[in-house]
Formats: C-alpha cells, sequence, structure tokens
C-alpha cells in the first residue's frame, strides 16, 4: 500500500496563503473528472481544512477509491468531514471498503484525528463495525485503548463467526505486540476444541509483526517462542504442529526441533528419547547383468526427541553415510541404488519397532533377486 506519511506531514501544518489559493482549488475540484478529485480534495485540506470540509459532502461521493481515495479519507478525517467520509464508504464494494479501512489504520499511530475516528466507529456502527471489518483498521493501533475494545470482543468467544473471532484474533496480537501474549495464553488454556486452539496458537508471531514491512520484532519474538514453548506439555498433537510452524516463523529452530518430544509425547521414553527406525535396501546387477543381488540394513534408531518425521531421514543418512559399508555396487562393479525405508511416527518401543521392520522385509519382492542377505546394524544415535 501507498504510503500516506507525505501526506500526514503535509496537513500537519497548515498552508500559508501564498502558497494556496482554496476558491481557485474549490473551483478546480467541481470542473475537474472523478480521477483528479481526490488529489484536489487533498491540497484544499491542507489549504484551507474549512473549506475542505465544507465541500466534503458533495465531492468525496465523486472520489474513486484507491491509493488517491485513500489519502482524500485521511484529509476527510482530518478536517472533520467524517460523516461525508462514511457516506462515500457506503457507497463503496467490499474490497474498496476494506483498502481504505486498512489505509487509515497505517497512519492510526501518527494522525490523532485517524485514531479518535477509528475509535469512535466502534460505537457509531455496532454490529457494522465488525461485519465490515472496521476492527481490522486497529492492526496498527496501538495503546490500551485499542487493546480493551479487541480483548473485549475475544472474550466473547468464536460463535459462528469463527473467520471473524481469528480476524479479531490477529488484530489484537498486531495491535498489542508484546502486551498480548498474556491473553493469548490465557485464551489457549480457555478453548478446548482443535481448530479454535491452532488459530491461538498462530497468532503468536503476529505478536512479533512477523511478515510486517517493517520486519519481525526480535525481542517480541523471543518472548513469544518462550511463551509456547511454555504451553506445549498442555498441548494436543496437532496443535503441537501448528506451534512448531509458529516457532519456525518467530526464527526459533531450535524450539521448533524440541516440540518433537511433545507432540510424540505418548511413545516419548522415559529418558525423553524416541524411538525410530530405518529399513536400507542396497541392491546391485551382478554376475554381468545376469543376477540382481541385495542386501538389507536395519537399525533401530536412537534419538533425543528432537527429530520430526520430516526431518529423519537426512538425519539418519547422514549417520548411515559415515557409518555403514555400502559396497555392494563395488563388488559387483555396477552402479547401485538405494531404497529407504522410515516410519512415519516413532515406536512406543523396541518390540514395535521390530514388528515394522519385518513386516518391510517381508513385503520386499524377491521374485527377481537371485541373493539377498540381511545385516542387522547397532542401533544409530541422533
Amino acid at each position: 500500500m501507498l504510503s500516506l506519511l507525505p501526506l500526514v506531514l503535509s496537513l500537519a501544518t497548515p498552508a500559508h496563503a501564498q502558497d494556496c489559493d482554496a476558491k481557485v482549488l474549490t473551483k478546480s475540484m467541481v470542473d475537474a473528472s472523478p480521477v483528479q478529485v481526490a488529489d484536489l480534495f487533498v491540497k484544499l485540506a491542507a489549504c484551507d481544512p474549512a473549506a475542505a470540509r465544507k465541500v466534503a459532502p458533495e465531492q468525496l461521493l465523486r472520489v474513486l477509491p484507491g491509493a488517491d481515495g485513500d489519502k482524500a479519507a485521511v484529509a476527510a478525517v482530518q478536517v472533520g468531514a467524517t460523516d461525508a467520509l462514511k457516506k462515500w464508504m457506503d457507497t463503496m464494494i467490499s474490497g474498496d471498503r476494506s483498502r481504505t479501512i486498512a489505509a487509515l489504520g497505517t497512519v492510526c499511530n501518527s494522525v490523532p484525528e485517524v485514531k479518535t475516528y477509528l475509535l469512535a466507529t466502534k460505537e457509531q456502527l455496532g454490529e457494522q463495525f465488525w461485519t465490515e471489518r472496521w476492527y481490522r483498521s486497529l492492526a496498527d493501533c496501538g495503546g490500551d485503548d485499542v487493546g480493551a475494545i479487541l480483548a473485549a470482543a475475544l472474550d466473547k468467544g468464536s460463535g459462528a463467526d469463527k473467520t471473524r473471532y481469528f480476524g479479531i484474533l490477529e488484530t489484537y496480537a498486531r495491535s498489542q505486540g508484546v502486551k498480548a501474549l498474556p491473553k493469548l495464553v490465557e485464551l489457549e488454556a480457555r478453548f478446548t476444541d482443535v481448530e479454535t486452539q491452532t488459530y491461538v496458537i498462530q497468532a503468536f508471531p503476529d505478536v512479533a509483526q512477523v511478515g510486517s514491512e517493517g520486519g519481525m520484532d526480535i525481542k517480541a519474538a523471543q518472548a513469544a517462542s518462550q511463551a509456547i514453548q511454555g504451553l506445549a506439555p498442555t498441548l494436543g498433537p496437532k496443535v503441537v504442529e501448528a506451534a512448531r510452524v509458529a516457532l519456525q516463523s518467530l526464527g526459533d529452530e531450535a524450539a521448533a526441533d524440541a516440540l518433537a518430544g511433545e507432540r510424540f509425547r505418548e511413545v516419548r521414553q522415559d529418558d525423553g528419547h524416541l524411538i525410530w527406525g530405518v529399513v536400507l535396501v542396497e541392491s546391485a546387477s551382478c554376475k554381468k547383468g545376469t543376477q540382481t543381488w541385495r542386501r538389507v540394513h536395519t537399525a533401530m534408531v536412537d534419538e533425543h526427541g528432537q527429530t520430526w518425521p520430516d526431518q529423519l531421514q537426512d538425519k539418519v543418512q547422514t549417520s548411515v553415510e559415515t557409518g555403514w559399508e555400502l559396497s555392494l555396487g563395488a563388488k559387483c562393479k555396477t552402479e547401485e541404488s538405494l531404497s529407504w525405508n522410515l516410519p512415519s511416527e516413532p515406536f512406543a518401543d523396541t518390540a514395535a519397532y521390530k514388528t515394522w521392520r519385518d513386516g518391510i522385509i517381508g513385503g520386499l519382492d524377491s521374485s527377481e533377486v537371485a541373493k539377498s542377505w540381511q545385516l542387522d546394524h547397532d542401533p544409530l544415535s541422533l
């Protein structure tokens, strides 16, 4: 979105008489096409706020939605033409209105009149404030007054319109920053359904402004990460998965990895480790291509509770390549092929691992294999 800061600066100080002519600007606006009206209105607002306020009821209705229209909206608020602004915005389609509301929000903290106006709309519009997503404009507004409005809405619960609730949740987190964390922790404990708990966890990165133009707030990110880690032992499996993603977006990869132990706490060992396994099938064409030989490598994998299923193969492969002899291809003087078999989840105990291992081996096709043997390796430690 085009920055409105230059406009804010220009309207902050009234123009000198020699710099503008309100009568000329007013006449030019009346004669102008809709494409030109917004720019002329902004100039008139900077030149003579009273004159701009006077023509606003008629001229704002001619303004076209868009970047220039957003500037005109800010100018209208600054000169006190809020009734005219509301009538103009009522004529917009939903997407254009949302854009202008968001534009007002971007200058909320830098233009006192805009913040006052946005807070007033909550009382003036009632339910419309929520249904037309005016609350979204508060994402860039700090302050306890804004926080109180949004927190009160969150305390009412999600109800039937969960999309709105989740939007308010994000807006609250972005608006309040670190101050939002106690409420987010409270909400995470309050809700029991997985969907809502997941959305609450996803709001923690918003506290640190992840994805914003200004970049992530590092200190807020650290605080949000610590809060998520504190909640982790109370979260169900699916919510822990969402917490992992949240920690990754906060830049805390180590904490995200450590949540693997919480995700699989039901099969986590007493020492905090997880039991995985690997069956590696090594095949090669031997005897001058007349026979296929196969060597099956197996091992239990003892892991410190910091590896997720999508990370397992890379870690196992690194360990295998440095510790096992994979030489069937060299033995047959040809290229070998490797087929990796890894579980999707850790095992409860060694017996479960062996059952899985034997099932993988039993399912191998031996119809065209002339020679096959199995090597059971010592457990791999990751």
